[in-house]
């Protein structure tokens, strides 16, 4: 609340002194950012961290007198679902948003939900940056971007026997996005969304049979002791952001600007693509000299069959509006030119 106070405090001097003096700038005390997870989070750790100690030697460069405080385990608003209102409101002046928490906010972001659309958590996270940056993203009007990441594309992890997509009729899966719930309909399954946490208690109650999950997020929520079956496709994945409430980034010095922003964009979509892609292979590894687990994988034939059945969802969401088609369309053609090496 103090920042809040001191921005009020120099938006009201702004008012009445403005025509003296020119701009003014307000420099915050301290950024408090809020994060949902622990600081033992993989996005804690690979993401946000990285972010703020790079963000912090800056600052340290310029002189500034701003530090840069996290407050994890959802000490600022525990439920993922709040995070963009915390952020948005003041009560966080950085906040890890999940665009799929956010239902109706960030609409053209949810395409990093698309089943068989994406390969990688980098790929997922470079596209969606360069989507921001060319204008194809809307939702930030009340808010300032920071940066964005995704997590590895997410698999399908159940409780009870599957070894393949058609197992899945008519049991009930957990899911962040409506659009993965379209795609599991077309195999006659049940989605119904949830947070990471009411997963694991839905799964544990047998509510759940079986649940669309990022590995780390497995990893990180303790889910796979919940489950002992996992099927290895690209089934979507989560859009990540971190985002500045509006007032505090106006309050900023150019300074402090660069040294946030130029230590998230791009930066932050890269690392965190790496870091995560990594994450995902490891836990693979990990899983399999466990031994507890029946690992389903596909052949190509196989995956590129199930890739051609999901092509119906990809169209059903481009035609959804012309925003979507504008995203979709310029989504196809970053991944071409990053597939060929570009």
């Amino acid at each position: 609340m103090k920042i809040l106070s001191r921005l009020a405090i120099s938006f009201l001097m702004v008012g009445f002194l403005a025509p003296a003096l020119g701009p003014v700038t307000v420099t915050a005390a301290e950024i408090k950012v809020g994060s949902f997870v622990s600081a033992k989070g993989f996005g804690s750790r690979f993401v946000i961290m990285p972010w703020m100690d790079r963000a912090r030697k800056d600052l340290a460069k310029i002189g500034s007198k701003t530090t840069i405080k996290a407050y994890w385990g959802g000490s600022l608003g525990k439920s993922p679902f709040q995070q963009y209102d915390l952020v948005k409101g003041g009560v966080a002046d950085v906040a890890w948003v999940m665009a799929g928490y956010t239902p109706g906010q960030f609409p053209e972001l949810e395409i990093v939900e698309i089943p068989f659309l994406f390969r990688t958590a980098n790929e997922a996270a470079v596209v969606t940056w360069k989507l921001y940056e060319k204008g194809l993203l809307s939702g930030f009007q009340d808010t300032h971007l920071v940066g964005m990441f995704a997590g590895a594309p997410a698999g399908v992890f159940s409780r009870d026997p599957i070894s393949k997509l058609e197992d899945l009729k008519n049991r009930k899966v957990r899911i962040v996005g409506a659009t993965q719930g379209d795609w599991l309909r077309t195999f006659g399954a049940v989605p119904e969304r949830a947070s990471s946490r009411k997963m694991n208690e839905k799964l544990n109650r047998g509510t759940f049979s079986a649940v669309l999950q990022g590995w780390s997020g497995m990893k990180t929520f303790k889910t796979f002791g919940l489950v002992n079956h996992t099927v290895d496709v690209p089934v979507g994945t989560l859009g990540f952001m971190l985002l500045m409430n509006k007032n505090t980034w106006n309050g900023l010095s150019a300074g402090e600007k660069k040294a946030v922003q130029e230590n998230g964009g791009i930066h932050i979509a890269r690392d965190s693509g790496k870091a995560y892609a990594k994450a995902a292979k490891d836990i693979r590894v990990m899983i399999k000299k466990q031994g507890k687990h029946k690992m389903v994988t596909f052949s190509q034939a196989q995956l590129s069959a199930y890739e051609k059945a999901a092509k119906p969802i990809h169209e059903k969401w481009a035609s959804k509006n012309a925003a979507n088609r504008k995203a979709y369309d310029a989504t196809m053609a970053i991944l071409k030119e990053m597939r060929a090496g570009g």
